[in-house]
């Protein structure tokens, strides 16, 4: 499949579920999803007055809790390429939070200067971009010198009886569920094929090291389900 058809088919998936995405991922996480999140920013060490750009930011949930660590004289800038979702996230927002702002863009082509960010994140999206070495370059590219890279990503668990029982909810229960709640399996039968296909921490991590980044740091979560990595831009 070509990044262009691949590019077409995640579209359609997040279009799809975008009204859902929310109430789905906190109730089949059983909520662990915001935690993993707050993790994720205890962890980045982003400092009020930062410049964050959130790549594949989908209905702003990371994007909203990066707002505590900015603080009101830092910004967060949350892309995604769905239109779908930043509407959603537009209306979470209102009138309130002037330093977010959102805008539609591939994170395949930013449409950000060379150097612009103290910190890029991303949150459960990495497997989702088709061409993950270009992503990862502008990425790159858009960070200040030794600017941060987080990145919150499901995972395989390594326990072997976990990871039975989570291959099994995912493929099963989670698509059954989705049927039944928006009449559409597809986006959940997706979703444990785009966990098998992508890089698990080690080789990922080798991955971000190998694009221009240093003190690639790894931190399992939950026995595994999920992953933050973090890195800068090396100088």
């Amino acid at each position: 499949m070509s990044t262009e058809t691949r590019d077409k088919f995640i579209h359609h998936i997040f279009t799809t579920v975008a009204p859902y995405v929310d109430a789905l991922s906190h109730g089949f996480s059983l909520g662990l999803d915001r935690s993993w999140r707050k993790t994720a920013v205890a962890l980045s060490g982003i400092r009020p007055g930062d410049r964050v750009l959130d790549i594949c930011a989908g209905t702003g949930e990371l994007a909203f809790a990066l707002l505590p660590a900015v603080g009101p004289k830092g910004s967060i800038t949350a892309t995604d390429f769905c239109e779908n979702m930043l509407e959603i996230l537009k209306k979470k927002k209102g009138g309130n939070h002037a330093n977010m702002t959102c805008q539609v863009a591939d994170a395949k082509s930013l449409p950000f200067r060379d150097g612009t960010f103290d910190a890029v994140t991303v949150g459960f999206g990495m497997r989702n971009i088709p061409d993950t070495i270009l992503a990862l370059k502008e990425i790159w590219r858009v960070l200040k010198p030794g600017g941060k890279f987080i990145c919150l990503e499901l995972t395989k668990p390594q326990n072997p009886v976990m990871r039975s029982l989570y291959s099994w909810y995912l493929s099963r229960f989670m698509p059954f569920v989705s049927n039944l709640v928006m009449k559409s399996a597809a986006p959940y039968l997706y979703l444990p094929r785009s966990i098998e296909a992508f890089y698990q921490p080690p080789e990922f991590r080798e991955v971000i090291a190998g694009n221009g980044f240093s003190g690639v740091t790894v931190d399992s979560l939950t026995l595994g389900i999920a992953t933050v990595y973090r890195a800068s831009k090396r100088v």
